[in-house]
């Protein structure tokens, strides 16, 4: 049986990207439980690792955004992805030069590193067509747990949290 809910964590920078530059359209990796370490160990939800854990990546998040650790992997990587992500939409006809470079520089600019913090979405499963809820494959999955890509995600199908 799935789960009723589906978690993520993501940047606010990436929220705030995707709200004015995306439509507020959504692109989220997700999970069935907040924390897999709480779940019994013969579900496959408890085979989710800390590094799809949503739980564990949001204090991650809150840690190095509190700390100002400019040097952490998980913000590096949404930096490298969100400004490669930039230029492809503006090829792609989907935004226009004017928007590539806003972005560039927002998630360039230090000056707007608190805007790195973490934020949950929860997602309620039932308004979703299961069609848009994707299972990653195995390859691309950091362990055996479940994982979830929805491409498309409207704002009025999700909640946010910030703790």
């Amino acid at each position: 049986m799935s789960s009723l809910l589906l978690y993520s964590t993501n940047c606010f920078m990436k929220y705030l990207i995707h709200e004015k530059y995306r439509s507020n359209v959504h692109y989220v990796w997700c999970s069935e439980s907040f924390d897999s370490s709480t779940l019994s160990p013969y579900v496959s939800g408890s085979l989710v690792p800390p590094s799809s854990n949503p739980k564990d990546i949001f204090l991650d998040l809150k840690k190095a955004v509190d700390s100002t650790d400019t040097h952490n992997p998980k913000i590096n990587e949404q930096i490298s992805g969100l400004s490669a992500l930039a230029v492809k939409w503006e090829a792609d006809g989907e935004i226009d030069a004017f928007a590539k470079n806003e972005i560039i520089f927002m998630v360039d600019n230090p000056a707007y590193f608190k805007h790195w913090r973490p934020l949950l979405y929860v997602i309620p499963r039932a308004p979703i067509a299961p069609s848009r809820i994707i299972p990653v494959p195995a390859a691309k999955c950091a362990s055996l747990g479940n994982e979830y890509i929805i491409s498309n995600l409207r704002r009025d199908e999700f909640d946010l949290i910030e703790l």
